[in-house]
């Protein structure tokens, strides 16, 4: 039995797998927490200056009214909303370096130690998409300590560990912090443990977003420290949540033809039936995550020549297990694609 497989895979795997830091949507989320709370009672004249920074056009210009709001009506019960609203008025900005700036800004007029937490975790997504990572894990692991349950944070440097890793680029403080968290965040969302200023509805929208690629990330971190079981099956339950998503079939793939190979070499040098046994179950296992590869490949230009690839392979292993025969296998390949 001869093993066979295309080594340009792990090449081709880099490529669809691209990963990038995507904006978490902290804001809008934080604020549809606040809709429910009952208006406090305060004076004409605060509300004339709410309502100038409720107008203002632009984050910087809300900034900038605050400081006078604060100087004016900082023992108000309102100040913590207005440094809430304002806040993820910072926290939206997608220029990073501008956003970086307008919360320095914001930490000098909302100075009490909850305000900050408003701000923070656009700091840190703001510092990881700049590549600035030390800045960043200091942000964070200043932040974590006073709020070890943030799922957003370490959903932020799980995600970057697995960009860098797939970039070839990862730094050890970051990979630590990625495998520290990327464990964290989905041990909260596997508890479905909501932060308490999300709403139940964003909450689901979040974790149903997140979690499938949490498990890639998570994956991906636990192949960099060798851990090949646990990768796996944080793959597999990737692919119980998002079954068409290529990056994650493809890491299957690898995965399931190391372990493959492995069991064929073992059988080829010791010749006992129940190692043949294992080789051929393991190569079926392999022929049907090659299949939903092809599947989810299919009929996209971008990965025309992955798909082509993925199928040669899987042509050539169900034609070995199959006695030279292909009858069936596009009938497999028909079965994952998306109905």
């Amino acid at each position: 039995m001869k093993p066979k497989f295309v080594p340009v895979l792990r090449t081709a795997l880099l490529f669809i797998c691209a990963l990038s830091l995507l904006s978490f949507g902290v804001a809008a989320v934080a604020q549809d927490a606040k809709k429910d709370e009952k208006p406090a009672q305060i004076s004409d004249g605060e509300k004339q200056a709410i309502d100038k920074i409720n107008k203002a056009a632009t984050p910087a210009e809300k900034v900038k009214l605050s400081g006078d709001y604060v100087k004016k009506y900082g023992k108000s019960p309102m100040r913590n909303r207005i440094a809430g609203f304002v806040g993820n008025a910072v926290a939206s900005v997608n220029d990073y370096p501008q956003r970086l700036s307008l919360s320095e800004n914001y930490l000098k007029v909302f100075n009490l130690p909850e305000e900050a937490n408003y701000v923070k975790p656009g700091v840190i997504e703001a510092y990881l998409n700049l590549n600035k990572f030390d800045e960043a894990l200091k942000e964070s692991d200043a932040f974590l300590q006073k709020n070890p349950d943030d799922v957003v944070v370490h959903v932020q440097l799980a995600w970057a560990a697995a960009d860098q890793l797939q970039k070839q680029s990862a730094t050890p403080k970051l990979l630590q912090a990625g495998t520290s968290s990327a464990t964290k965040a989905v041990e909260l969302m596997e508890q479905d443990k909501k932060p308490e200023w999300m709403t139940p509805e964003n909450w689901n929208n979040y974790r149903n977003s997140w979690l499938a690629r949490l498990y890639l990330a998570n994956g991906m971190i636990l192949l960099a420290n060798k851990d090949k079981v646990k990768a796996k099956e944080s793959f597999e339950k990737s692919v119980g949540i998002d079954s068409y998503d290529p990056a994650t079939l493809l890491q299957l793939v690898n995965l399931t033809n190391e372990e493959y190979q492995d069991l064929a070499k073992k059988y080829q040098t010791e010749k006992k039936a129940e190692q043949l046994d294992a080789a051929l179950a393991k190569m079926d296992e392999m022929i049907d995550w090659l299949a939903r590869a092809v599947a989810a490949t299919e009929g996209n230009a971008q990965t025309q020549q992955l798909n082509q690839q993925l199928r040669e392979n899987l042509k050539a292993y169900f034609e070995f297990r199959n006695n030279g025969k292909t009858d069936g296998m596009n009938a497999l390949v028909e079965k994952y694609k998306k109905k």
